[in-house]
């Protein structure tokens, strides 16, 4: 019940105010009221201007900016790496010489994995 008799007084003090601001409007001379609304002119002409810095616009940046950072991310890990071929090894073959050599080096790779498998 206690909040709501101070709701009740809240709600009769807020009219109270509104009702004092409204008679106090009504007696304000020309020059005031004049002043008072080129003053709103003034802000509605400003509040109609589109802002650079505008909280929309900066969030929208804001995500286009993140999007592209997580795609160019993206892109640079996923690349595979490509391994660098031996071009001595691939000269050899492509030339096709020395092909009882190639066997030879083929032998002697077969028997270093052998050694280090044991």
């Amino acid at each position: 019940m206690n909040d709501k008799h101070d709701t009740y007084m809240n709600k009769a003090q807020l009219e109270s105010v509104i009702e004092s601001l409204d008679e106090s409007v009504e007696h304000l001379d020309a020059h005031t009221l004049s002043r008072l609304n080129q003053a709103r002119h003034r802000a509605l002409a400003l509040a109609e201007k589109p802002r650079l810095l505008n909280p929309q616009w900066l969030k929208a940046a804001t995500f286009a900016v993140l999007l592209v950072t997580v795609i160019n991310g993206w892109q640079f890990f996923s690349t595979p790496n490509i391994q660098q071929m031996n071009t001595d090894d691939f000269e050899m073959v492509i030339a096709n010489e020395d092909f009882e050599l190639l066997q030879d080096l083929d032998f002697v790779a077969w028997m270093i994995e052998e050694e280090h498998a044991s």
